[in-house]
């Protein structure tokens, strides 16, 4: 598992400020819970979550070593064919609280989640469209001015099937599967109806979109529309966990891309991969920051400078252009640069902007 995740899972574990002491199986029960919200994957295929008067004996027959069954505490049904994690408790309504091992998981809604004390480990979910209408204009607050909403950038909240916001596919078979107590089987927290207990093979084998994560709230043409004239949107994600990373207050960094550039040329015509390395203005000068490695390096302003353009390129012709002007260097010196950066530090080359999009956001890159 990386470390990133790890560190997380820690965070996850967090209650008032201390880091409560935790035996290997807490974190285990911590990791899958935080997994089971999130709908990311680390070490396990699928996470199966019983709900309470649900018949867990039907997964006899689909479930492997690599997945998890989510039970409750009094289920008497248990299984040697995949591993098990018991809880208490529910998170259906705002408020619910689900136990494990002693230590508490509260439910919240999107859209008062900023209004309220986090005390503990919290799930925060869509419970209709005005949520995620919420959601979307912090989104494009952050995107405009850098200021990142409280609840995404807090150590202790994970957004519930943030996965399905990430997603690279268009459609894939369902990695979080609920068993509702009538026999219905659900997607995640706030996914449709996958099916019935009846025929639970077909219920878990369909492909589902992306869009059908968050049904139980919004309408999937809304999601859709919402997603794809927001390509960014993984990358505002990723830039989320960068702040818990850093362990800083919102707007006491700079993060390129989100109210802040660091190259302004007006020939960026591309988007950062979401997966790349940031870079950050902060009190010690242009950081290098990689989300996933959790590691951090100290650019130089020539550096830095060819990071920013590199990922605003699509090309590598005009990145070669673009540092050779800024620098008034040859261009076979550009190009070496270009190729250092590329080989040393791991950077790529942006995807390119569609025409409508690079009208949006010309000012913020």
């Amino acid at each position: 598992m990386p470390q990133s995740r790890d560190a997380l899972v820690n965070d996850f574990l967090q209650y008032q400020g201390g880091l409560l002491e935790s035996k290997m199986t807490d974190v285990v029960a911590a990791r899958t819970i935080r997994e089971w919200i999130s709908g990311e994957r680390t070490e396990c295929r699928r996470i199966f979550f019983v709900s309470n008067g649900a018949d867990p004996s039907v997964l006899d027959g689909v479930i492997g070593g690599d997945d998890v069954v989510l039970l409750p505490l009094d289920c008497d049904w248990s299984t040697a064919r995949a591993r098990e994690v018991r809880y208490a408790g529910q998170l259906l309504d705002v408020g619910d609280e689900l136990f494990i091992n002693g230590r508490s998981v509260e439910l919240q809604d999107y859209l008062s989640a900023g209004f309220v004390e986090i005390v503990g480990p919290t799930a925060v979910r869509f419970f209709d469209e005005a949520g995620w209408r919420a959601f979307f204009d912090d989104a494009d607050l952050a995107r405009q001015t850098g200021v990142f909403p409280a609840p995404l950038v807090d150590p202790r909240v994970v957004l519930a099937d943030r996965n399905a916001l990430d997603a690279e596919r268009a459609s894939a078979a369902p990695l979080a599967v609920r068993l509702d107590a009538d026999g219905a089987i659900g997607l995640g927290m706030q996914g449709i109806i996958l099916g019935h207990t009846d025929d639970l093979g077909s219920a878990i084998n369909r492909l589902v979109s992306r869009a059908e994560a968050f049904t139980a709230a919004v309408p999937a043409a809304v999601v859709d529309d919402d997603l794809v004239s927001r390509p960014w949107l993984p990358r505002y994600l990723r830039a989320a966990e960068l702040i818990k990373m850093l362990r800083i207050a919102t707007g006491a960094i700079e993060i390129d891309g989100f109210g802040w550039s660091h190259v302004t040329d007006e020939r960026a015509d591309a988007e950062p991969l979401s997966s790349d390395p940031f870079l950050v203005n902060g009190s010690e000068g242009i950081l290098f920051a990689n989300v996933a490695s959790r590691r951090r390096q100290l650019l130089t302003p020539l550096t830095a400078d060819v990071v920013s353009i590199l990922q605003t390129s699509s090309y590598i012709d005009l990145a070669h252009d673009r540092v050779a002007a800024r620098h008034g260097t040859g261009r076979s010196t550009a190009a070496n640069l270009c190729s250092n950066a590329l080989e040393l530090l791991s950077v790529n080359l942006g995807a390119q902007r569609i025409p409508e999009e690079a009208g949006l956001t010309g000012s913020v890159l």
